[in-house]
């Protein structure tokens, strides 16, 4: 029955777009759009200087790092937002990190942020980096709402059932649970919204029950 459901509810449109390569520079190295905030102005200069210099997916990496880093490490996401902390305090911690091999227009990101004071946006930069690669790169991101935490199984019917309906995107999925539902599934793509849980064909069905009554 899962299989049945997912394979309906993913037959829906689904911009057609390549698989998933390593980007090193775009045309115009112009960034896909302009945002007016801190991160998207930084974000935007980032993406620029990193395509003059043929290191897109380089700096992906480290912009994929510093948002891994902040997410998993509650210390280091309370650094970036200490504003106690003086310029050479915060270059010493950056530069002891763990990775190696940061790019050198990373670096110099780094540099700017901290002589602006800024250093607290980088985690929102990183973010709005990596939302400017995917979109040249063709790859859409996926939410999965289940009332239950599915399978393995389940979440590669899911996946199986993406690619078999948009065979040349490559999927980022992330699933959550909403025991409100009740079953099925929904999906969230971007600004798309699809509907295939119980819940919804529950409402449907006391909408029209209503109507009935009138």
């Amino acid at each position: 029955m899962f299989k049945v459901i997912q394979r309906a509810c993913f037959r829906y449109a689904v911009a057609s777009s390549k698989a998933e390569a390593e980007i090193t520079s775009v045309p115009g190295h112009k960034p896909p759009s302009f945002e007016d905030t801190v991160q998207g102005k930084y974000a935007g200069v980032l993406f620029s200087t990193a395509s003059q210099r043929e290191a897109l997916h380089l700096v992906l990496q480290d912009m994929k790092y510093f948002k891994e880093l902040a997410e998993k490490s509650p210390v280091f996401a309370g650094f970036l937002l200490n504003s106690a902390y003086k310029r050479n305090q915060q270059r010493n911690v950056l530069q002891t990190l763990t990775k190696e091999g940061f790019h050198e227009v990373t670096i110099n990101l780094l540099n700017t942020m901290i002589d602006s004071q800024r250093i607290s946006y980088l985690t929102k930069t990183a973010e709005k980096y990596i939302e400017y690669y995917r979109i040249f790169n063709k790859e859409e991101n996926i939410t999965i709402i289940s009332a239950e935490t599915l399978s393995e199984e389940q979440r590669s019917q899911v996946v199986g059932a993406l690619k078999e309906s948009n065979p040349n995107v490559q999927f980022s999925v992330q699933y959550k649970v909403d025991p409100s539902i009740l079953g099925g599934l929904q999906m969230y793509s971007g600004n798309k919204f699809l509907d295939c849980s119980l819940l919804s064909r529950v409402n449907r069905l006391r909408s029209e029950l209503l109507k009935l009554s009138i």
